[in-house]
């Protein structure tokens, strides 16, 4: 993974000497048609063996153009009825259950050329709320073990780079790579089948959670700089 960032910013640092404007156009909009990425962590999930989730559309973009950069705003959701994951250990506990996740983001994506071809990198900060509910099982027996409510809140920092291509200039095809970079507060529940709460805890973390694909989009641009 290391390697494809080191590669697009190697292409993109590249093109620097040759940058120019961002777009002939003052705005832009999208649609988010695809992106792999991991989920953040839950309880004491086991990261040994990175499971990347494939989403479809399911967000929009909305830029604001200015010459070198452009300014950029998101808001996404997330909804997975069938989420699993192992807990404690790969031989210890298999959680399933509706996983939630909500997100919002404004930052800036700076561009190297104008060109059809336009390698860019930019920073995003924002906001996540995550709801998970679930049951976990023995992962050798398939017992009942318990229930679970997670609630996750975070404040999220997610560098990224990226390619661009226009068709025509009024739509754009945008592919990005990246990383979440997450400070959050999680309320962990546990109870049984009657809802008695066997144990509850509130836990901060720093997460970093990889995507290999952050974003492909669509975009569709008009007004004049």
């Amino acid at each position: 993974m290391k390697n494809i960032y080191l590669m697009l910013l190697l292409i993109a640092a590249y093109f620097t000497p040759y940058a120019q404007s961002q777009s002939e156009s003052s705005y832009s909009i999208g649609l988010k048609l695809l992106s792999i990425e991991e989920f953040p962590k839950l309880l004491n999930e086991v990261k040994d063996q990175r499971a990347y989730q494939i989403l479809k559309p399911n967000g929009l973009v909305f830029k604001i153009n200015d010459n070198q950069i452009s300014y950029r705003f998101q808001i996404y959701s997330v909804n997975e009825s069938k989420y699993s994951f192992k807990n404690e250990c790969s031989t210890c506990e298999q959680v399933n259950g509706k996983y939630e996740e909500l997100n919002f983001k404004i930052g800036f994506e700076k561009n190297f050329t104008y060109t059809k071809l336009q390698p860019f990198y930019g920073l995003d900060l924002g906001y996540k709320s995550v709801k998970f509910n679930g049951k976990a099982t023995n992962t050798s027996t398939s017992a009942y073990l318990y229930d679970t409510n997670i609630y996750k809140y975070a404040a999220v920092i997610s560098p990224f780079v990226g390619f661009k291509y226009s068709f025509v200039k009024m739509l754009t095809l945008s592919a990005e790579a990246g990383l979440d970079v997450l400070n959050t507060s999680d309320k962990e529940i546990k109870s049984n089948s009657n809802n008695d709460v066997n144990a509850s805890s509130r836990v901060n973390r720093w997460q970093i959670a990889n995507k290999p694909l952050a974003m492909l989009s669509l975009q569709f641009n008009f007004g004049t700089l």
